[in-house]
């Protein structure tokens, strides 16, 4: 058996196992660590002006809060659409809709990229939720883009399943703080 086919077997398993955590957090929970994670990113917010993040799901991390205050902070905030094939186009984010789709390559442009992950390893590694559609994504990320995962605290691990085609980010993200990963460097503190 090949090792991305073993990866592929482990992620399928991590994956059910966080989603069923994730889906038992308590409303006031999620919404404390939101709050939490929109802070931490917005502490580190200096000197950027163009943002790639997502639209989150019910149970992620992200808000809605947080694209509002990076379009009143940043200016320039794009959000991906899925395209059939599953990769990423990208549209500009505003409170009142999205704009006109800018194409797959608009992230080479962004400065921070915030992704969605059900959990990152501290060498980057990150577990999406098996479409393969932000590897794509972050492969086209300019060499000095700073990338964050966006993860609750207990999901950022020592080690994840990784397969080649696997991008790994520079930096997760959690209601308790910032963590460098991989060796990368991190953002510096807007304080």
């Amino acid at each position: 058996m090949s090792s991305d086919v073993d990866a592929h077997r482990q992620k399928v398993r991590l994956r059910a196992e966080l989603l069923v955590a994730r889906r038992a957090r308590p409303v006031e929970e999620l919404e404390r660590a939101r709050a939490a994670v929109c802070e931490q990113v917005l502490d580190r917010l200096t000197g950027i002006d163009r943002v790639a993040a997502y639209v989150p799901l019910r149970s992620e991390p992200g808000s809605v809060q947080l694209l509002s205050a990076l379009h009143a902070r940043a200016g320039t905030v794009l959000v991906p659409v899925t395209l059939p094939d599953r990769d990423l186009d990208w549209a500009e984010w505003a409170p009142d809709g999205l704009g006109a789709r800018l194409g797959i390559d608009a992230i080479a442009g962004a400065q921070l990229v915030l992704a969605p992950a059900l959990a990152v390893a501290r060498d980057g590694t990150r577990l999406g939720r098996g479409g393969g559609s932000y590897d794509r994504a972050l492969a086209r990320c300019h060499p000095s883009a700073v990338t964050a995962a966006l993860a609750f605290d207990g999901e950022v691990v020592d080690r994840l399943p990784r397969a080649e085609w696997d991008v790994p980010v520079g930096a997760a993200v959690t209601p308790s703080g910032w963590l460098t990963l991989g060796g990368n460097i991190q953002m510096r503190s807007g304080r």
